[in-house]
């Protein structure tokens, strides 16, 4: 079951990204850009790179904002000061402390509730 994002608190506007969205992108999915330049979600299908997290809910087709570092309220649990992981959730998931170690480690839990995030360089595997 995927985490869900209430909201993105902080990023950096200069570091952010855009990119045309091959599918529907949820505000805060963990998401990279493909070879092709489209922005995909991290999911069980692909969950060994991270680009970013979306700033807003996107449509297939448009430009997604991808944040590249920023603060983020979930709304599940997580374990104060544990790694992130992207997981591989089918559909895609925010980042969690809660996925298991499964995909890339990209910050922190802060509190029960929020998050920080920072992609990683490199990317990872991509």
């Amino acid at each position: 079951m995927p985490v869900i994002c209430q909201g993105i608190e902080m990023y950096n506007i200069r570091t952010t990204l855009k990119a045309v969205a091959v599918e529907a992108i949820v505000m805060g999915e963990s998401v990279y850009i493909h070879t092709d330049g489209l922005a995909y979600v991290v999911d069980d299908g692909k969950s060994d790179v991270c680009h970013g997290w979306a700033l807003k809910d996107t449509a297939l087709g448009e430009m997604v904002t991808i944040v590249t570092q920023c603060r983020m309220i979930v709304d599940t649990t997580q374990t104060i000061g544990a790694r992130l992981y992207t997981g591989a959730v089918s559909g895609g998931s925010p980042p969690s402390t809660t996925l298991s170690a499964t995909g890339v480690v990209v910050g922190y839990a802060v509190t029960a509730t929020r998050i920080y995030c920072n992609v990683p360089t490199p990317a990872a595997d991509g």
